[in-house]
């Protein structure tokens, strides 16, 4: 009836009006307008800013960090010598926070600003080791600072500070004792310790890269000197994978998922970051294992039939392809209930025999679609963002309407290929 749906409306604006009144919408807008000003003017202080403000939610970093990337900021590594206790800006790009390390403190951390405000930068490891001890730091602590990378601009490999930091820590220890009990030499000099000799480092060969993100990823929780699917990059966008982080954001939209959708089939490529089976209440296997790329993570969910064939390629630290389908529930995070996986390896190998290479540079892509809502236009969406760029101009000829529309991609080889198994030789084009 009119009179209750009048009613109804009323309720509605009377909410409306108190809920987000003209004061709240203004006092929102300010600060929309002085956020938008202070990342457009001065986009390392705002960054940095909210890195900071995320310290503790490594996901979160790890989303600001890729945004950073994008944006052409440096992310530097933490440093003993530069470092503070949440991310600052410097010359070159945003500094690492070492409050993001684990078992570091920000008591050790504030001392340490202090010790370099006071004596100057340390000079060694050796130096600092001695200027900071008995300053809440411990060996957990000193140990992760080499493992993050924080004396790396020293010179020295983390494999060397890794073997003798204990023994170094010890002698400045015994050294100090022996200061405090007066045990001096006949000359009245401190007597020969330990902690007195120059460090003499082990010949040895430095942690491989893979080694040293791993060490990254168990101290900070993210990588910091590259990604381990940086070796992976092409043949990944070769496989048509769609980056983890456009899938959670599109999902995570207010406006809900305009690109993807439950139950859809995606293609994704990563790092198996943690894995977990469990027996089922049919009794049946189940593998719980998070994927993980530099643009995001997501859990991949395999039943028996997925384990049986692939199992053996869900460890942690594998890099893989998966295929599967969307699932959403409950306004979770989306997962990926998996039916396919493959080393990015054995794939890189597969690839590089069937796919001969064609030049792109300056090149523009023609391609005829049906429509604007065919199924080929909804795939070209999902695999274009593994292209995004400037590089390349795209042309897309609809065959319902006769319209031509265009973008721009950085154009390769495995877009190509793509794009001719999914439309046929005589609708893709490149000249």
């Amino acid at each position: 009836p009119e009179q209750t749906a009048q009613a109804i409306y009323q309720d509605i604006y009377d909410f409306a009006n108190y809920a987000f009144n003209k004061a709240h919408a203004v006092s929102y807008a300010v600060v929309a307008y002085q956020t938008a000003y202070c990342k457009r003017h001065y986009a390392k202080e705002y960054m940095a800013a909210l890195l900071s403000s995320v310290l503790d939610y490594s996901d979160k970093v790890n989303e600001y960090f890729a945004e950073c990337k994008e944006n052409g900021i440096a992310l530097l590594s933490p440093d003993v010598n530069h470092s503070f206790a949440g991310f600052t800006v410097e010359e070159g790009g945003i500094r690492f926070g070492l409050a993001a390390i684990k078992g570091v403190g920000r008591g050790l951390i504030s001392r340490m600003a202090e010790e370099r405000e006071k004596g100057g930068l340390f000079s060694n490891f050796r130096d600092f080791c001695r200027r900071m001890d008995g300053m809440d730091m411990n060996r957990r602590a000193i140990e992760n600072l080499i493992r993050a990378g924080a004396f790396d601009s020293m010179g020295y490999k983390r494999s060397q500070l890794i073997q003798v930091y204990e023994r170094v820590l010890s002698g400045i220890a015994q050294s100090n004792r022996s200061n405090l009990d007066g045990q001096m030499d006949f000359f009245g000099a401190a007597s020969a310790s330990p902690g007195r000799e120059e460090l003499e480092l082990p010949d040895i060969p430095e942690y491989s890269p893979v080694e040293r993100m791993a060490m990254e990823k168990e101290t900070t929780g993210l990588y910091l000197s590259g990604h381990p699917m940086d070796a992976y990059r092409d043949v990944a966008k070769a496989s048509g994978a769609v980056p983890i982080g456009k899938i959670r954001a599109d999902f995570a939209a207010e406006s809900g998922p305009s690109i993807f959708s439950d139950g859809q089939q995606v293609i994704l490529a990563g790092v198996v970051s943690s894995s977990k089976t469990k027996t089922t209440k049919k009794n049946t296997l189940m593998t719980y294992a998070t994927l993980e790329d530099d643009t995001g993570a997501i859990e991949m969910l395999c039943f028996a039939r997925c384990i049986e064939r692939y199992g053996s390629y869900l460890a942690e630290g594998q890099a893989i392809v998966a295929q599967g389908r969307l699932s959403v529930r409950d306004e979770k995070a989306p997962q990926l209930m998996c039916d396919f996986a493959q080393p990015l390896a054995e794939r890189e190998k597969l690839f590089a025999r069937s796919h001969p290479q064609i030049p792109t540079d300056g090149k523009t892509l023609y391609l005829r679609m049906p429509s604007m809502q065919s199924p080929e236009m909804e795939h070209f969406r999902r695999v274009i963002y593994m292209f995004e760029g400037q590089k390349n101009p795209v042309r897309i000829r609809l065959a319902d309407t006769g319209k031509l529309i265009g973008t721009s991609c950085d154009l390769h080889n495995s877009l190509i290929q793509e794009m001719r198994e999914k439309l046929g030789d005589e609708n893709v084009v490149v000249k």
